[in-house]
């Protein structure tokens, strides 16, 4: 028996609120630490071969190109950590209604967002 449906497969139609957003953000953060932690373990081994290649490392570090991986990395790290705290909090309870579930997602959102300019604007 084959079922009659309405089938939506134009995905711009469909609109998600922002906890949906955040919660997308949060694997993708999650993912982001995944290769970051590549990047991360092979400036520490070629920082700790020799005085030249700290010295390599620290000219890599000097150069515009890193500076923005080294914010994006940043970034996702504190987007993956206040998304797990709000998802912590959602479990022993809280913000399990939908509107506050939604200003929540827009809390972390807005606070992700200014501590990622500080800690840019710190770093560079």
């Amino acid at each position: 028996m084959k079922k009659q449906r309405p089938v939506n497969l134009d995905l711009t139609t469909i609109k998600m609120h922002s906890a949906a957003h955040a919660s997308i953000l949060h694997r993708i953060s999650g993912v982001i630490m995944v290769f970051a932690i590549g990047i991360l373990l092979w400036t520490l081994s070629l920082s700790l071969n020799s005085a030249d290649s700290f010295a390599q490392v620290k000219a890599l570090l000097d150069g515009v190109f890193f500076k923005l991986i080294i914010i994006g990395i940043i970034s996702a790290l504190l987007y993956h950590l206040l998304g797990g705290i709000r998802h912590l909090l959602m479990d022993l309870g809280h913000f399990e209604e939908k509107a506050s579930g939604i200003a929540s997602a827009k809390l972390i959102i807005a606070l992700w967002l200014v501590l990622t300019v500080v800690l840019g604007v710190r770093l560079w």
